[in-house]
């Protein structure tokens, strides 16, 4: 094998490895996303549509995640609440993303996730623990973090005086997935 063909090589390995990485299917029956918000009246809003993109590789370790929603598919259980939280984002269809830069796992299912989340026009890291158990072939992540809405470029809500939300909100989810089976080969 000449020189050329070494080289040729080398830099096709790494599409073999990108060729290794497979999807997983959410299952949205046993998957939540939930915020918990700090005001006058504490209150828990719910993610009713989401779209969560997972693969992982060769050994069933995950290697990409990316989250994203519409802040319109978050409810708090009262419109008019929600038209507001519309409002206060801006108006129109203000939407969010995250997009996983590391998941650091120990063997016993305990890690650490970073990653960037972006709405709101603004873009910042946040680091969170999560948990991972594999059973019966589906993966199961919980975890959980606080963020400061501030750090979005967003204002504190207080309405009337007498009603204030917290900045700091509790973001909690659990994502339970499949790894998808690998296409049947062209014939």
């Amino acid at each position: 094998m000449n020189a050329a063909s070494r080289f040729a090589l080398l830099l096709l390995l790494p599409l073999t490895a990108l060729a290794a990485d497979r999807p997983m299917k959410i299952d949205r029956s046993r998957s939540f996303v939930d915020v918990d918000v700090d005001a006058t009246k504490n209150f828990t809003a719910h993610l009713d549509r989401y779209d969560v993109k997972l693969t992982v590789d060769a050994a069933g370790k995950i290697k990409s995640a990316v989250f994203t929603f519409s802040f319109r598919d978050l409810k708090t259980g009262h419109d008019g609440r929600d038209a507001d939280m519309i409002k206060w984002l801006g108006g129109g269809e203000p939407t969010g993303r995250f997009e996983l830069g590391n998941l650091a796992m120990t063997p016993d299912g305990q890690g650490q996730a970073s990653g960037r989340l972006t709405f709101h026009d603004a873009t910042e890291r946040v680091e969170f623990p999560v948990n991972l158990t594999k059973a019966d072939g589906d993966y199961t992540i919980i975890g959980g973090t606080t963020i400061d809405y501030r750090n979005w470029n967003l204002k504190v809500i207080r309405k009337a005086l007498l009603f204030t939300v917290s900045p700091q909100v509790g973001i909690r989810f659990k994502f339970t997935a499949t790894v998808m089976p690998e296409p049947e080969p062209a014939k």
